[in-house]
């Protein structure tokens, strides 16, 4: 098969005349095929050339790096898709590079959803464009593509993040931020959702639901006091199983960590001592503000040594 360019893949589709609801299009309609064109990284990886296959579902296996959980798909979410391919056909190929493990054939970089729906179609078959690429090109093309869509959940790419880090990046957090143009700030709160303690993880009830804010709220919170942490991960434990939406329960959660975290409030204190037979020879009082006043009695201030007694008695 004659190799081309990316861009040449939709060169002679009349995209824009589909008639298919713009939720439903899985193709090159028109903001696909911006993000598919205007993806640098991909037209990187094509200068090599790009060749267009129509292959079998069961020759391929998604990247070990891509940011979308395959096992959070279903026919519940994925059945538009479904529907529109099995209606239109496949508007727009997968990302794939042949499979460097030998394991399949292919390995699909881009477009998770689309192979779950060509699996569960019948004659299984997906239609690709091979590039070459290895798994840094192969990570920023998979950003670059989802970064435009925003369609990943925070749980998905902070799951991934950090797999990539540990594995492609060898640990270094500061070479992945660059590399891929992410916000330090950025990677911190999604390593927020990845750091949660296990009670908290258990009593989510979707962690597909769980936002980036919400999670490094909860670390803030849980890092103010030990008081604080207990408290958090103490209710953790009574909500797990419970009725609670993901919301409700984090916000439960960051509630009862900051009121643990607060000071207890002062009250005003008053002790009174007997002195030389005055029973209330000495009076000492620690006012809410913590201003201390010390009354001592007529009496009392005529026996010093009665007097010193009674003060170290109250400082010890």
């Amino acid at each position: 098969m004659a190799r081309t360019r990316i861009s040449d893949l939709a060169a002679d589709a009349d995209l824009d005349s589909i008639d298919v609801e713009p939720r439903q299009k899985t193709g090159l309609h028109s903001r696909g095929r911006r993000s598919f064109l205007a993806n640098e990284a991909l037209q990187s990886a094509a200068k090599a050339g790009v060749s267009e296959l129509v292959v079998s579902t069961d020759d391929c296996r998604l990247w070990p790096y891509n940011d979308r959980i395959y096992e959070g798909l279903n026919e519940e979410n994925c059945k538009s898709l479904k529907e529109d391919i099995q209606l239109n056909g496949q508007l727009q190929p997968v990302v794939a590079r042949k499979d460097p493990t030998g394991r399949k054939k292919y390995e699909i970089i881009i477009g998770t959803r689309r192979f779950w729906a060509c699996q569960h179609i019948p004659g299984k078959r997906i239609q690709i464009a091979l590039i070459e690429a290895d798994d840094k090109q192969a990570y920023k093309i998979m950003r670059s593509e989802n970064a435009e869509r925003d369609d990943t959940t925070a749980y998905e790419k902070a799951i991934n993040a950090k797999r990539v880090i540990d594995e492609i990046y060898n640990g270094s957090q500061k070479n992945y931020c660059l590399d891929n143009n992410i916000a330090e700030g950025t990677l911190s709160n999604w390593m927020a959702i990845v750091d949660m303690e296990p009670e908290i993880v258990a009593a989510i009830p979707n962690m597909f639901e769980l936002s980036a804010n919400q999670a490094a709220k909860l670390r803030t919170v849980m890092n103010k006091t030990a008081k604080a942490k207990k408290a958090v991960l103490d209710l953790a434990s009574e909500l797990k199983g419970g009725e609670l939406n993901t919301a409700a329960v984090m916000k439960k959660l960051i509630v009862a960590g900051e009121e643990a975290a607060k000071p207890k409030a002062r009250r005003a204190v008053e002790k009174t001592y007997a002195v030389a037979g005055d029973k209330k020879g000495l009076t000492i009082k620690r006012a809410v503000s913590g201003a201390v006043t010390i009354k001592v009695s007529k009496t009392a201030a005529e026996d010093k040594a009665a007097l010193i007694k009674a003060l170290t008695k109250h400082l010890d």
